[in-house]
């Protein structure tokens, strides 16, 4: 990783202002040779209210993260497949959405970062014949293109050459994760035709507290910009692109489980860009706040539960390697522990290190009586069913007691 005195902080890539104030500082346990950094400040334009991360990293960082790295490849257990019946929906929702803007099915539209095609299929459904992709991972393109679909290998920042020009680029859950908004949005408007269309969404920072199933779950390694719709608004705006339709939306993503987003379509109207046409929104920074302080209590909730139950543990096991893991991992209930391995069924984190611990598949977890800790809120019940298919007899430990769920408020 660069050293920090490198790297100057972020400009607000809404509005481009300097001297966002920090509300939260971040801190994970990342694996060994991760591209991204172990801790960063949340911080809070002073100018239009947009929050984002202040990494120490470059936009490069982040390309390499979604090259070498990306969750996405793995179709049965990442989203973007439209594989489970909740991908499915969302995505036919998605497609939906554009159908109603885009005048023509003989539109042609690119997917950016459009993981092993689920959108593309979706949109083909609806009718649209002119349907592309374009990720950073070598092996989601390659999976698009075996459902049929032209796809290329690459980012907007770096998109190969010959690449045309579309009528809509599709950028749906992209832009939360882009270190340099200025460079996107300069790369996004060589590929998009006069008077085309962008189709923007994001999760909805403006309601995070109301869909709140981990703590922090959305300051993540990945996840550095916080967009409300006023200020995805300003964002666009700010690069000389007109809003045809801004709305927020909830997006089911499990049985029980719903995911708050918003989304915009925004029309090249021939608009110069404007760096002074900012309206602040005043409400983000207050639920961002309320949101800071909700996961605070939740994590604490989980760190008081895990002292308890690993008192005298000397060694356990964590199933799960994500993102909640890398932040428990720096709780003070885990610090007197050793972690002896992590179980994940993601084959892109098996053989990685985290810890000094190996992650492992599950079927490779024997020869232990080591307690194993749930290190996730969800699906406890279906994780706790495969230890036991498995044979495995050990010690399960959730992150809180059932007793604790309503004490979040």
């Amino acid at each position: 990783m660069h050293n920090a005195t490198e790297l100057p902080s972020r400009a607000c890539g809404a509005c481009g202002a300097t001297g966002a104030k920090a509300c939260h500082h971040q801190r994970f346990v990342v694996p060994e040779g991760y591209p991204l950094p172990s801790s960063y400040d949340v911080v809070v334009c002073q100018r239009c209210g947009f929050v984002y991360a202040d990494p120490r990293a470059t936009q490069q960082d982040y390309d390499r993260f979604y090259c070498e790295w990306s969750k996405y490849d793995d179709a049965t257990t990442a989203t973007g497949g439209g594989l489970s019946e909740y991908d499915a929906g969302r995505l036919a929702r998605t497609a939906a959405d554009i159908a109603r803007v885009l005048p023509s099915r003989a539109a042609s539209i690119l997917d950016a970062g459009c993981a092993t095609g689920g959108l593309l299929t979706a949109l083909h459904e609806v009718g649209f014949t002119a349907v592309a992709g374009i990720d950073p991972s070598p092996r989601c393109a390659s999976a698009c293109r075996e459902r049929g679909f032209e796809a290329y290998v690459g980012s907007i920042s770096a998109a190969p050459p010959h690449l045309p020009k579309f009528d809509c680029v599709v950028f749906s859950h992209v832009l939360e994760h882009v270190y340099d908004i200025p460079a996107f949005f300069d790369a996004a408007r060589k590929l998009v035709s006069p008077g085309g269309y962008l189709y923007i969404e994001t999760p909805d920072a403006a309601r995070y507290s109301d869909y709140l199933y981990a703590p922090f779950q959305e300051f993540n390694t990945e996840h550095i910009n916080h967009f409300s719709a006023q200020t995805m608004k300003t964002a666009v705006r700010r690069f000389g692109y007109e809003a045809v339709v801004v709305e927020q939306k909830v997006v089911r993503t499990g049985k029980d489980m719903d995911y708050p987003a918003v989304f915009g379509i925004f029309r090249d109207a021939g608009l110069s860009p404007d760096e002074h046409s900012a309206s602040r929104d005043t409400r983000l920074p207050e639920q961002i706040g309320e949101y800071i302080r909700r996961s605070g209590i939740q994590m604490a909730a989980i760190d008081r539960h895990l002292a308890v139950d690993l008192r005298g543990r000397k060694k356990i096991i964590l199933w799960g390697a994500g993102q909640l893991t890398m932040k428990l991992l720096t709780l003070p209930s885990l610090a007197g522990t050793e972690l002896r391995a992590l179980v994940d069924n993601n084959p892109i984190l098996q053989g990685k290190r985290i810890a000094n611990a190996v992650v492992m598949s599950p079927k490779d977890l024997r020869d232990t009586d080591d307690p194993i800790v749930i290190g996730t809120l969800l699906h406890t019940d279906a994780i706790t069913g495969q230890i036991r298919r498995l044979g495995l007899d050990n010690p399960v430990i959730e992150l809180r007691q059932t007793s604790e769920a309503a004490g979040q408020s």
